[in-house]
């Protein structure tokens, strides 16, 4: 059924699927954002929101498949009592990494 433009009973104006459309368009092609647009047009933000949804113009999200490389060594950061920071790495030979946190903190 298509809608022609005009006011329902209680003054809200009614717009085509044409003019719906159009204004989705428009929107994208201004630059200016969402709320901006339907300001300056005296449009209702949800009513714009609900017509790009219903009309499936909305974007949608997009997941790509991220591959995160596994490092065989750790970084730690060590906080000092004297306020100095320590970043070092290693290769979880926990022994070595504690005594070289007491030689740097003086215990």
């Amino acid at each position: 059924m298509k809608i022609k433009t005009g006011k329902d009973g209680r003054g809200r104006i009614l717009r085509s699927a044409e003019d719906r459309e159009r204004l989705i368009r428009e929107q994208r092609e201004s630059g200016q954002t969402k709320k901006a647009f339907c300001k300056e047009r005296g449009i209702v933000l949800q009513t714009f929101y609900g017509w790009a949804k219903h009309r499936g113009l909305m974007r949608k999200p997009t997941f790509a498949q991220v591959e995160v490389a596994v490092s065989i060594q750790a970084a730690v950061e060590v906080l000092l009592p004297n306020g100095a920071r320590v970043g070092i790495r290693h290769q979880g030979k926990r022994d070595e990494l504690v005594s070289l946190i007491r030689g740097v903190a003086g215990c």
